[in-house]
């Protein structure tokens, strides 16, 4: 649409180009040697539309501009930048389905409801809370969007053999609709249209007759006040489809979202109705997204902590990606010891989640203990910390561009006035020689705080004979570090040149490491929706421990759970447990277990837990740290898997004494980034 009217403009103005210069010269032929010699020069240069810079604004701002406005109902917020914060979040980008902005400032909630036709194609876990609820979904993680039109030359014969006549009854109860693509294929009547959705359908999943495997067949019945009947094919691109099992022939059948209300699909094999299911589900959990499916037996927990999680899942410190290495984004956060967890479902395998982890497996205590957990605080084993428990890196980059500084106007300078390095025969500390190597770079792994050097230019001038950079002035100049964090240089990268050729770098790119260990403020959640801040890390001499000698890594307070009912995370420990005795991995795919006597999850991890010599219940007697006496409570502990989240009080905290005040009123001004202050305003 964009680059059609961009061209749309460009066409209108080579027209008044062309009129001008016909005027101009007299209105001469356009096979004249005057037009052949004018045209690029005179006429086309002089119409300023530049297609690429006008695509190249929209897909980096993700706003439109457009005299016309192209009939939309937004001019922004088409395009997002793919966040690589975790592997998690990168995905979620390219399953995400916005409603669109307009409806945002909508006051009606009809718009965000989440309606029966969507099942299998949009998540009903995986939104947001708050102002995008619900106009922000994701895709299922088995639905897939059709990208090529399907060939359907020989649909037109194939009904026509069917009976479909080009005449129509007045009448609904004597003759209904055949389409295809919206495009009007005849008439029959309403018993004729079952028999013909019914055979169409049949030689689809057969793959016989020429009907292609992702046409729709839509058979709407007759009904009163219903949609108008009739039967209603779908063959173009950007259709969302789903496989369920087609049951006269055990197949694989794709249905899209139009057909799928007025079709009877069985949720599992036991709900199968005799004589009206035509198809059933691969398996229920086909209705959630990828990082809904990661939930833990989410089918226990109320469901916005499975929302929460959604989110929260997003917002860890993983492993954004495999070649970090190489990678020089602004910002990458990283968990350095990421763990595989023993509670997963077969889904973490099929999409390889093993190669970015997201987490670690902690041995939880659920008591009351201290009272530094109070309030969703959690406590931390200080030898757990010190063993790497949740510690994470952050990797910045810095652009340092010569080029950046001496530029006049716009478009990048193409002489060459600095470079890296000391200047020939100038005075320079001994501290900097010592810090910057010859070509007047940090060395890798050198730490730096705010104000060090990290990089060192002078001033050339180009030999017009020589062709020879020379140093006239012996100044040289300095770059430093300016954030308030130290951190380490992990790596230089020096970059080429635009034009190609052999001239010095004009810019390099500094990735500096900044270590996080988790300390007192710092965010974990579990895979429930229970995000905690770490309140103490406490010594492990006085940590209870159990009766092998265990000791938990983390305690939460029982208080976490009676309102929240996540008794996923209840499970989780369970299964952790055995898993961790029984050297499993745990399946933790929703709706596997059922209510009946014998069959519930508890009963089955429990079982596992008494083979293993432990309680039935998950737990624990466990003695105090501080006296060795025992506790008489039961002490539910198990293995649960916990996230770190990329809010951090290092990022957060914000202290001044004396600073910048706004003239005005004499007041500290806002923001942190400023050293400004937090306003407190009277009530």
């Amino acid at each position: 649409m964009i680059i059609k009217e961009r061209i749309e403009e460009w066409l209108t103005s080579v027209g008044l180009s062309l009129r001008e210069w016909s005027r101009n010269n007299q209105y001469p032929e356009f096979t004249s040697k005057e037009f052949e010699r004018d045209f690029l020069t005179r006429v086309v240069r002089k119409t300023n539309e530049n297609l690429g810079q006008g695509l190249d604004y929209f897909l980096s701002t993700g706003n439109l501009v457009s005299p016309s406005g192209l009939d939309l109902q937004q001019v922004s917020g088409f395009t997002v930048v793919a966040e690589k914060i975790n592997f998690y979040r990168f995905i979620s980008h390219f399953r995400m389905v916005h409603r669109g902005s307009f409806f945002a400032q909508l006051k009606t909630t009809t718009v965000r409801k989440l309606l029966p036709e969507s099942w299998g194609f949009l998540c009903p876990v995986h939104t947001p809370d708050g102002s995008p609820c619900g106009l922000l979904n994701h895709l299922s993680h088995k639905c897939k969007v059709a990208t090529d039109g399907a060939d359907v030359s020989k649909i037109p014969g194939l009904i026509a053999q069917l009976g479909v006549t080009n005449s129509s009854a007045a009448s609904l109860t004597d003759s209904v609709v055949v389409q295809l693509d919206g495009r009007i294929l005849g008439f029959c009547s309403p018993k004729q249209a079952k028999m013909i959705g019914d055979t169409l359908r049949y030689w689809k999943v057969e793959g016989t007759h020429g009907v292609p495997s992702d046409l729709e067949v839509g058979y709407i019945p007759s009904s009163e006040g219903g949609q108008y009947p009739g039967v209603y094919m779908f063959s173009s691109p950007a259709r969302m489809l789903r496989p369920v099992k087609y049951l006269p022939l055990e197949r694989e059948d794709h249905v899209g979202s139009f057909e799928q209300p007025f079709m009877s699909i069985a949720c599992t094999e036991p709900e199968i109705a005799s004589g009206d299911s035509t198809h059933v589900e691969y398996d229920p959990t086909n209705i959630l997204s990828i990082v809904a499916n990661q939930t833990p037996f989410s089918d226990f927990n109320q469901s916005p902590r499975n929302m929460y999680q959604c989110q929260m899942g997003k917002q860890t410190m993983g492993t954004p990606g495999t070649a970090l290495k190489y990678r020089t984004d602004n910002k990458t956060y990283r968990l350095q010891t990421g763990q595989t967890p023993v509670v997963r479902p077969p889904l973490h395998n099929e999409y390889g989640l093993d190669n970015y982890p997201n987490g670690t497996n902690a041995v939880v205590a659920v008591i009351s203990y201290t009272g530094y957990d109070m309030d969703d605080a959690m406590i931390l084993n200080k030898s757990a910390h010190e063993r790497g428990f949740g510690h994470g890196t952050i990797y910045k980059t810095k652009k340092i561009d010569l080029s950046e500084e001496n530029k006049q106007g716009r478009g990048r300078s193409a002489a060459v006035t600095q470079m890296f390095g000391f200047a020939p025969n100038g005075l320079v500390k001994a501290q900097w020689r010592n810090t910057l190597d010859d070509d007047g770079l940090a060395a890798i792994g050198t730490k730096v705080r705010e104000g060090d050097v990290i990089a060192a230019s002078y001033t050339v001038n180009k030999d017009p004979m020589t062709g020879e950079y020379t140093n006239r002035d012996g100044v040289t100049h300095l770059h430093r570090y300016k954030e308030a964090e130290e951190a380490f240089v992990e790596e230089i990268k020096l970059i080429g040149n635009e034009s190609g050729t052999n001239e010095p770098c004009q810019a390099l790119s500094i990735r500096f490491r900044i270590p996080r260990s988790p300390v007192i403020g710092d965010k974990f959640s579990s895979r429930h929706g229970q995000k905690g801040v770490c309140s103490q890390k406490w010594p492990a001499v006085n940590m209870p421990f159990s009766e092998s000698g265990m000791q938990p890594d983390v305690i939460i307070n029982p208080h976490a759970f009676p309102s929240r009912m996540t008794i996923g995370m209840f499970v989780e420990s369970l299964a952790g447990k055995s898993g961790a005795l029984h050297g499993l991995a745990q399946d933790s795919t929703p709706f596997k277990f059922k209510d009946k006597e014998g069959e519930t999850a508890v009963e089955y991890f429990g079982h596992q837990l008494k083979r293993a010599g432990y309680n039935y219940h998950g737990n624990e007697p466990m003695y105090s740290g501080v006296t060795g006496e025992e506790l008489h409570a039961d002490i539910y502990v198990g293995v649960v898997y916990y996230q770190r989240l990329r809010h951090m009080v290092n990022d957060k905290f914000q202290v001044r004494t004396t600073g910048p005040v706004t003239p005005l009123t004499g007041q500290p001004i806002k923001g942190r980034a400023k050293g400004g202050g937090i306003r407190v305003g009277e009530m």
